[in-house]
């Protein structure tokens, strides 16, 4: 999709104020960019000068409101920059691609020091091995003979061309060349806050101005010093495809803020009570924005160098890993996030954790209100490999016949509609119920109807029967795919259900030609 076609369909566009001044600057700068002193093609290994450049330029076009990022720093702040290091290796599940760039974090920590007024800057991440003080010893990484962590593992040449060594090396030669400033290293995963006794302190997710709070489970989280009372926040992370949210960027970066020492299980060293406590929906994207809550980005700078398709660590194929020699900054994490998305080959409508966060007014994922600057957004893309079990986000917005011509307007919160639940009406042999969904379409559109159900169900389109269809077997999204045709405008969907085995579950999905679990483009759930 070229940049002068990120148009909105007619439903969306329709809500959304004329002001063109409310759009949202995004940087986008690839390797080959014309402004480049030394460009270069999108499959080279690049040197250092040659990544610091794109990231000095893709700051440029993605200026915050405040003008510029030096301008929106203020004097004295203590700026934290958090790339994604949540591996060292030779941890098995470690891929080139898999960890922030160290010539992207280099950059936007040269950036910090000379452009701006910070007093402190700190690189904070916390992966998956143990600190030095540590006393178990799962986890633990050597390198030659000795004990190392984040900040000591020595990286040599070859993984990053023209950047060498350590994050603590790095980190000494600005305090060298910057003596005025101060610089250190913060490991998330052992710096939980803590009550006065010295235990954990669980913290309530902070409500949004519109009174939005958490979508966990549970709203209070374990979150860490840094994070929280830091006065600037930058996020770097590297693209990359996700397993279970679709992609993983600017938010997904925050689940390495979630300290470690307050959420492993014994004998392991990652997120697990993470996890299996704050999930929701069988999704992990309500505890990535709820993690964001708690100190959202300040800016974002994406590492779009090398990243992983089919999942985010490795699957030990030798084409998983992805060049594309870009860089994409900007303040709006939501925007960055959606533009990503668009780089990975996804419907950022698909992307759960996207309309979680524009519910709590942390930015917007319509691309009619986001500006790209530098290069066009659609050039040189490939399309990355998704997940296999990869679907879109099902609708959500529900019509509930409630008898006498009266339909009830439901928000689901997830992909699942549980009739019973919804309607209260047991799923007793003699239920039936009737649900209706609106689609608009910004044209015709062909496509297939993916819907998962427990119990029988005749649906009809327009008022055409497309299929009927029974099933008391395993639920699941996808189940049961039907090409249809979309009219433009508005279409409306309806679904009789009767429930078998005393359940009646139901989700809708449309997808695009490919059928690959994508949303068919240009249209809107009404």
């Amino acid at each position: 999709m070229l940049r002068r076609e990120f148009l909105l369909t007619t439903a969306a566009a329709a809500a959304l104020p004329a002001a063109v001044d409310a759009k949202t600057r995004i940087g986008f700068v690839r390797s080959t960019h014309a402004k480049l002193r030394s460009p270069a093609p999108l499959d080279d290994g690049l040197t250092y000068e040659q990544v610091r450049e794109m990231v000095f330029q893709a700051i440029e076009y993605g200026a915050p409101r405040a003008g510029s990022l030096d301008a929106k720093i203020k004097p004295g702040s203590w700026v934290v920059l958090k790339p994604n290091i949540v591996f060292l290796r030779p941890h098995p599940s470690y891929a080139k691609g898999d960890i922030t760039d160290f010539r992207v974090t280099k950059a936007v920590l040269e950036y910090v020091a000379t452009r701006t007024k910070a007093g402190r800057i700190t690189i904070a991440e916390g992966g998956t091995y143990r600190s030095l003080k540590d006393r178990a010893e799962d986890n633990v990484v050597t390198q030659d003979g000795r004990r190392v962590n984040a900040f000591n593992f020595d990286w040599g040449h070859e993984e990053f061309p023209g950047f060498h060594g350590s994050l603590g090396g790095m980190l000494d030669e600005y305090r060298r060349a910057v003596p005025s400033k101060k610089f250190d290293y913060v490991d998330l995963s052992y710096d939980a806050v803590r009550d006065a006794g010295g235990k954990f302190l669980r913290l309530q997710v902070p409500k949004a101005a519109n009174g939005v709070g958490a979508f966990g489970a549970r709203p209070d989280y374990f979150v860490t010093n840094t994070i929280t009372k830091c006065d600037f926040l930058i996020t770097i992370p590297v693209m990359k495809v996700h397993l279970q949210s679709g992609i993983t960027a600017c938010l997904k970066n925050y689940v390495g803020t979630a300290p470690r020492e307050a959420y492993a299980t014994p004998g392991v060293f990652h997120n697990a009570n993470l996890h299996s406590g704050h999930s929701a929906g069988g999704r992990i994207d309500p505890f990535i924005v709820d993690l964001a809550s708690f100190h959202p980005p300040d800016y974002c700078v994406v590492d779009g160098i090398r990243g992983l398709q089919s999942q985010e660590h490795s699957v030990h194929r030798d084409d998983q890993t992805v060049r594309s020699n870009v860089i994409l900054a900007g303040e709006d994490p939501v925007a960055t996030d959606a533009m990503v998305a668009r780089q990975l080959g996804f419907q950022p409508h698909d992307i759960e954790f996207l309309h979680m966060a524009a519910r709590r007014g942390m930015g917007t994922m319509e691309e009619g209100l986001i500006d790209v600057r530098g290069d066009e957004p659609d050039r040189g893309n490939v399309r990355w490999e998704k997940p296999k079990q990869w679907y879109g986000r099902c609708n959500r917005e529900w019509l509930i016949d409630e008898g006498a011509g009266k339909w009830k307007a439901y928000r689901a919160p997830f992909d699942t509609l549980d009739l019973a639940e919804v309607t209260k009406v047991p799923a007793g042999p003699q239920a039936s119920y009737k649900v209706a969904v609106n689609v608009q379409a910004s044209g015709h559109r062909k496509g297939y109807l993916w819907f998962g159900l427990r119990g029988h169900a005749h649906v009809l389109l327009n008022g055409q029967p497309v299929v009927s269809r029974e099933s008391d077997t395993r639920f699941r999204i996808g189940q049961f795919q039907y090409p249809i045709e979309l009219q433009p405008g508005m279409n409306r969907m309806e679904f009789r259900v009767k429930p078998r085995a005393g359940q009646a579950l139901l989700s809708v999905l449309i997808t695009g030609s490919r059928n690959d679990g994508d949303t068919v483009e240009g249209i809107r759930w009404l």
